[in-house]
């Protein structure tokens, strides 16, 4: 094993593999931070290059083209509201007001800082716990995923802060949304209204394009704001002492969240990030500043995004099935090399998976460099005056809505869903539970229904497996919590009053 990796040391830092990982980083987040490209197209788009490579250099780009697509995603997130991944839809959420009041290069340097951070913690936790991780994620049946869709749709709840009304309705329109196309079980059309295009449902990307980035669009040229223009102060990008103290934490416990959860097979980066996000505005004593600009939220967010990156390799390496959607992709590129994961990959290839490893580590170190050094030019496109900046973000929506699959159906999705989520501004429906529906409603729509099959019709199969058990107790706290406390606030208050006269 000592020599594996003295072997895949010499491998990783010969300067030709240095210059190829440092290449996939970089093209990785010119692949996020455009929207509709995502680190997912990036690898599947490079992969034939790695034919001409020795197979631990092209698996190591590779590696270096996911983390920087998961990371550049904030990029556009914060700039111009538009997630370039859909990790980075939470990071909408407090990047873009930052930049909006003239933050924007802190806002970046917090999000690249918590993206290195995060992803060192999800390297640590694939080399250290990677095969009982992956033997948890084993046991994850239909139930135990239809209650971690649960859980993460009890987040509406705390996100909507202004109107919990509005967002459980804007929440419910979202799951409304992934209804249509043909039904997972039976293979029936449904709501197609004979439009064939409408077989394979409504694609995630244009409609998030649409309800962040189009109405973003209409809502500046609605209020008429041609001439208005934020200055940027690119100067502190670096987060101060005391702030990297105070967001340390929350970095971490977003890596290990993202680890988890990039873990389980098929849950990916946008549930990481919601529940990393709703954690962190639950234990802040700043939660009213969430969604606002909150410093908190971009590091919660992109922290959870970059630890799903180590956690989607860990069943993928250990077990051979992947984790997410890219690293579906990279299980392809391992075939094309003649290799098999699994086992007998750590017993056959041993250097070739600390090769990964160190990679992987060097791959946020690289992330870093390149994040901080860019920071100040990106924070600079948000000085351009809004004549110049509006097209901009529309020719992006439009390209990233018909980039996914080669579309026009898809820019016609985006331009309704803008339509829409501009209507919903208007009447103040926050567009954030939407998302939340559109992103876990297929997932717990198909889950509740195959543990229903499996179950023959019992609802008890929920509290039957332990997991799934766990997960309903944490869903009916986390929804209750903030009823008990603030039961408990308002008599303390009384108490306190009663006790003043």
């Amino acid at each position: 094993m000592i020599e594996q990796f003295y072997h895949a040391v010499a491998m990783v830092f010969d300067p030709y593999a240095l210059l190829v990982l440092a290449g996939g980083v970089l093209l990785g987040i010119i692949f996020g931070a455009i929207p509709g490209l995502t680190a997912t197209m990036g690898v599947a788009i490079l992969i034939p290059i790695t034919f001409v490579m020795d197979a631990s250099v092209g698996l190591v780009m590779l590696v270096g083209i996911y983390c920087g697509g998961i990371y550049g995603g904030a990029i556009s997130a914060i700039l111009v509201s538009i997630p370039g991944t859909p990790s980075g839809m939470m990071t909408t959420l407090d990047g873009y007001p930052m930049g909006q009041r003239g933050e924007a290069g802190k806002a970046i340097g917090i999000a690249t800082y918590s993206s290195f951070i995060g992803g060192i913690v999800s390297a640590i936790v694939l080399i250290l716990a990677a095969p009982q991780l992956a033997k948890m994620a084993l046991s994850f049946g239909a139930a135990e995923y239809f209650m971690i869709a649960v859980f993460g749709l009890s987040i509406i709840a705390s996100i909507s802060s202004e109107s919990i009304v509005k967002g459980l309705i804007s929440g419910v329109l979202g799951m409304m949304m992934t209804i249509v196309g043909m039904d997972y079980v039976t293979s029936t059309p449904r709501f197609t209204f004979g439009v064939i295009s409408l077989l394979s449902g409504f694609a995630f990307i244009p409609m998030m394009i649409g309800l962040f980035g189009m109405r973003e669009f209409l809502t500046q040229v609605a209020l008429r704001r041609y001439n208005f223009k934020v200055e940027q102060n690119v100067k502190n990008i670096l987060p101060t002492w005391k702030e990297f103290k105070n967001l340390l934490p929350t970095n971490i416990r977003g890596g290990f969240l993202g680890s988890l959860i990039g873990a389980l097979p098929g849950a990916g980066g946008p549930i990481a990030s919601f529940l990393s996000y709703d954690f962190a505005r639950r234990l802040s004593k700043k939660a009213e500043n969430y969604g606002k600009g909150e410093p908190e939220g971009v590091a919660a967010s992109e922290s959870a995004n970059n630890g799903v990156t180590g956690g989607a390799l860990i069943p993928m390496l250990t077990l051979g099935v992947p984790g997410d959607g890219v690293t579906a992709v990279m299980l392809g590129a391992f075939m094309v090399h003649n290799l098999r994961p699994g086992p007998s990959l750590f017993v056959n290839h041993g250097d070739l998976v600390f090769a990964i490893y160190i990679g992987l580590i060097l791959s946020c170190f690289f992330l870093l460099g390149f994040g901080m050094i860019g920071a100040r030019f990106f924070a600079k496109i948000l000085t351009l005056p809004m004549p110049v900046l509006l097209p901009f973000i529309s020719v992006l929506t439009i390209v990233g809505a018909f980039a996914i699959r080669n579309s026009i159906f898809d820019i016609w999705v985006m331009l309704g869903f803008g339509v829409f989520g501009y209507i919903l501004y208007m009447f103040k429906f926050p567009p954030m539970p939407m998302i939340l529906g559109i992103v876990l409603g297929p997932i717990a729509e198909s889950n509740l229904r195959r543990a229903l099959l499996v179950s023959e019709g019992s609802w008890l199969i929920f509290i039957q497996r332990p997991i799934s058990l766990v997960l309903l107790f944490l869903t009916i706290l986390l929804v209750a919590y903030p009823y008990v406390t603030g039961v408990h606030k308002r008599k303390s208050e009384l108490e306190k009053a009663s006790k003043s006269k």
